[in-house]
């Protein structure tokens, strides 16, 4: 058996830590929680979605009314590629997002899979990112695929929520108290 030396520890651990930045970044999107999203980023980030480029915090700007045109959103991190270089690091996260939305009345939903390709920094020992380049690999406009409604199971199920009404704000907090 072979115990993990000091080195290796740590370069898990910031794998892990830099990795659950972009985790943490769709919990933002998803949840509508600027505060989370700008977490994410050092003060001299910058953000490029393709239709915007600039600071991070011109993202939050940018993204948020962005985000209030859809019932829901879901962004999902799958494969994530992590190379550290010192206090540098990029990280790839793969993304699978959803969004529902209305069109003309019509249930619609947007799928969009691609990657963002982020580069961070740790400063004061925490990762961010100091640019995030997300590249779309395709999208799709979809009529909705809905079940058909069942109002007596619906009643009983808790839906998400944007915004910090999410039933996970709660637990979070409970956590903390």
């Amino acid at each position: 058996m072979t115990t993990a030396t000091p080195d290796a520890i740590t370069a898990f651990l910031d794998e892990h830590a830099i990795k659950n930045v972009a985790h943490r970044f769709a919990r933002g999107l998803d949840r509508m929680d600027r505060n989370l999203i700008e977490s994410c980023f050092h003060e001299d980030g910058t953000d490029d979605h393709g239709m915007f480029k600039g600071s991070a915090k011109d993202f939050c700007d940018w993204v948020m009314p962005q985000l209030e045109i859809y019932d829901a959103t879901q962004h999902v991190i799958s494969t994530q590629n992590v190379e550290i270089r010192d206090k540098k690091a990029v990280c790839e996260s793969y993304f699978y997002a959803r969004h529902a939305l209305k069109m003309d009345g019509t249930p619609k939903e947007l799928v969009a899979a691609g990657r963002y390709v982020d580069t961070l920094e740790k400063r004061d020992g925490v990762w961010k990112i100091t640019h995030r380049h997300a590249v779309f690999d395709w999208n799709r406009l979809v009529d909705d695929m809905a079940i058909p409604s069942r109002p007596d199971v619906e009643d009983l199920m808790t839906y998400g929520q944007q915004g910090s009404g999410d039933a996970s704000y709660d637990a979070f907090a409970a956590l903390k108290a």
